[in-house]
């Protein structure tokens, strides 16, 4: 396993799923921000690898060797150093590994084996990409979109492969092998939406905000900062600024009915750990305790505020005078 080796400046496979708005964990514009920041030469942030992420770097080779031997491969090449541009697109990929196979795979999912074509059966012929993921989640019928199966299909696109397998081991001993072939459709998805991508990177167009985290991702700092101009809003902005009082209000009733409600399953637990009644089971248990100890918190850099202060012009008046 070598470290990153696509530009931090463009699309790659890694987070087309997320350019895509595939991904759980990431949003279009969190690629956008990266790619516009490399571009002006702002460098990301430091990255604190996970240990669980950091042992499945140290297993790669034992997921492409056991997917190769699965198909009865051979000529499995692993630590790929450089990255595999697309011919006409702004798009790079890396590759776990590779391996060659001239073999029919059928679907099999009591052997881990899962084809998705049309078939449920690929023919493998030549060189595919082996793509391994390591996860704690529970394995279903096919991996998330963001667990590998469109990354794999921008890596086809860069490299001209034809076939390639998603090798994924769950839960540290679970492992399952989904195979694809090129997927047109996808790849014509991909190939439009990496040019739009491309567009935006040069002119930092932005997408539409999907949350309030979001909005933090496009604007992380006001424009001429230190001098705190003051933006002029019509009716429309007071509106929202009621709804999110409001919404406040409710919210505070409601914490407070759910104390209220906790307040009574306690009284009615009383000594017992836990109860049952008709349509529920009841715990009240113990926590683990935790000796006392200093935290030292690392330090950061200043950020743009969460959340939107709101302050009633009146009342900010009568605190003036």
């Amino acid at each position: 396993m070598v470290g990153k080796v696509t530009p931090n400046h463009m699309a790659s496979a890694s987070i087309i799923a997320a350019i895509l708005g595939q991904d759980k964990y990431k949003t279009p514009n969190d690629c956008l921000r990266s790619c516009i920041n490399a571009s002006n030469g702002i460098a990301p942030p430091d990255y604190v690898q996970s240990k669980q992420a950091a042992f499945g770097d140290r297993i790669e080779g034992f997921l492409a060797q056991a997917a190769c031997e699965t198909i009865g491969g051979s000529k499995l090449k692993l630590d790929y150093d450089e990255p595999f541009f697309h011919k006409l697109l702004a798009l790079a990929c890396s590759l776990d590994a590779t391996c060659f196979a001239d073999t029919v795979v059928e679907h099999n999912p009591e052997k881990g084996i899962y084809v998705f074509t049309p078939s449920k059966k690929i023919t493998l012929r030549g060189t595919g990409i082996i793509e391994c993921k390591n996860t704690s989640v529970k394995p279903g019928d096919g991996p998330a979109p963001y667990r590998g199966p469109l990354q794999l299909q921008a890596q086809m696109m860069c490299t001209s492969l034809k076939w390639g397998v998603v090798a994924t081991l769950y839960g540290g001993f679970d492992l399952r092998l989904y195979f694809y072939d090129n997927a047109p459709s996808v790849q014509t998805i991909i190939a439009n939406r990496v040019r739009d991508f491309d567009r935006r990177i040069t002119e930092q167009d932005f997408y539409a905000p999907e949350s309030s985290d979001d909005a933090n991702t496009i604007w992380p700092e006001p424009l001429e900062f230190d001098a705190k101009p003051l933006a002029d809003f019509d009716e429309d902005i007071d509106d929202i600024c009621e709804e999110i009082a409001d919404a406040k209000r409710v919210k505070k009733a409601m914490d407070a009915k759910i104390d209220a409600c906790q307040n009574l399953l306690k009284i009615a637990l009383g000594d017992h750990v836990a109860g049952v009644g008709k349509r529920y089971h009841l715990e009240w248990p113990m926590t683990n305790g935790r000796e006392e100890k200093t935290v030292v918190y690392a330090g950061k850099n200043p950020e743009r505020s969460k959340s939107v202060r709101i302050k009633l012009i009146k009342e900010a008046s009568q605190n003036a005078a």
